[in-house]
């Protein structure tokens, strides 16, 4: 594959909100999973560790934490002005997750700052520099590899999507949800790979051009 054509490809890529009814091979998890680890991390620490959610009652546990927290911002939401603008988006948080064969998700250890240390021993403020913690490197590595699992699961012709949540916010009230963290470890996103939607429409984008500022010659 060259730079234009590998560029097509991942103009193709979208974020499916409704999955076929089929289960996703082991093997095709464990493929997916080995090509998010090959991501780059701050100072190669590799700092992400993967749930995979797919036993029936998992999901369930996990859709049903998700749907507890959600009523919860709702009800506070309808109290105020925002109530009918607010409206069913909520239910987006939830929904999708009920016909998701499977359920990833992306953990990290933030590990101690050295350099943090070295500068609040001399009198500094750490978070006013560039350090590992102020620039959050261990999530941005997740990130990257969390990335590097939805452009696989995309190659091997799921339909995925990713959602953004602080997770121990969704478990809080459902303790009962396997995807305990390891010691250490952070859970804030939740990513799912499902059989692809038929139809679903291509995803447009702003032009690379309009997005980015070049101080190049020329």
């Amino acid at each position: 594959m060259n730079g234009p054509a590998n560029l097509e490809w991942l103009r193709a890529r979208r974020s499916v909100r409704v999955f076929a009814p089929r289960a996703i091979e082991r093997a095709l998890l464990e493929r997916i999973l080995e090509a998010a680890i090959t991501a780059p991390s701050s100072t190669n620490r590799q700092p992400w560790r993967f749930a995979v959610a797919t036993a029936a009652p998992v999901r369930a546990a996990l859709v049903a934490a998700v749907r507890d927290r959600t009523e919860a911002m709702k009800d506070v939401i309808r109290r105020s002005h925002h109530a009918e603008d607010f409206g069913r988006y909520g239910d987006f948080f939830f929904e999708p997750l009920e016909t998701a064969a499977a359920i990833v998700v992306p953990q990290y250890r933030e590990y101690p700052d050295l350099l943090a240390e070295l500068i609040r021993s001399g009198g500094g403020d750490p978070a006013t520099l560039p350090t590992a913690s102020a620039m959050q490197a261990e999530l941005c590595s997740t990130s990257a590899a969390t990335m590097a699992l939805l452009l696989q699961a995309h190659a091997e012709g799921l339909g995925p999507a990713g959602w953004r949540v602080r997770w121990s916010h969704a478990t809080r009230s459902n303790r009962s949800c396997a995807s305990r963290r390891p010691g250490g470890f952070s859970a804030r996103s939740r990513w799912l790979a499902g059989g692809d939607a038929r139809g679903a429409a291509p995803k447009t984008h702003q032009p690379g051009r309009a997005m980015a500022r070049h101080n190049g010659d020329g």
